[in-house]
């Protein structure tokens, strides 16, 4: 893969946790955005021209753990990442689609930001 990620790029997040799904709504819920403390990242997948399948198939291989399963992932284009000021870091360490989401501001902004990404985003419930 490119080191550079296109804003035409289909970005897949990975939920391991239910309180991220909005089923009723078909998306999920802004906190699946929300950055890790640790570093300020969320972990993301390159997936432009994978199939469903395969990107659950994806999931099941670097995503999720026998105590935390994973419940359903959620889509977005790369340019919703980009017009929020984030950037979208490739991080092949994991595997070769792994990226990063880095830029969130370090206040209340990012919650802001979140819902804007998971308003857009289109949830795959497993």
């Amino acid at each position: 893969m490119d080191e550079a990620v296109d804003p035409a790029e289909s970005i897949t997040r990975y939920l391991r946790n239910s309180t991220h799904l909005r089923v009723s709504l078909g998306r999920p819920h802004f906190s699946a955005y929300m950055p890790r403390a640790p570093d300020g990242d969320i972990s993301v997948y390159r997936t432009s021209g994978m199939t469903p399948p395969d990107i659950a198939a994806l999931g099941a291989k670097c995503v999720a753990r026998p105590e935390s399963p994973l419940k359903g992932h959620c889509n977005l284009g790369a340019f919703a990442y980009f017009s929020e000021g984030l950037d979208i870091e490739s991080a092949p360490n994991r595997h070769e689609r792994h990226a990063n989401v880095r830029g969130w501001a370090t206040d209340a902004k990012n919650r802001i930001i979140a819902r804007k990404l998971a308003d857009q985003a289109i949830l795959t419930v497993y």
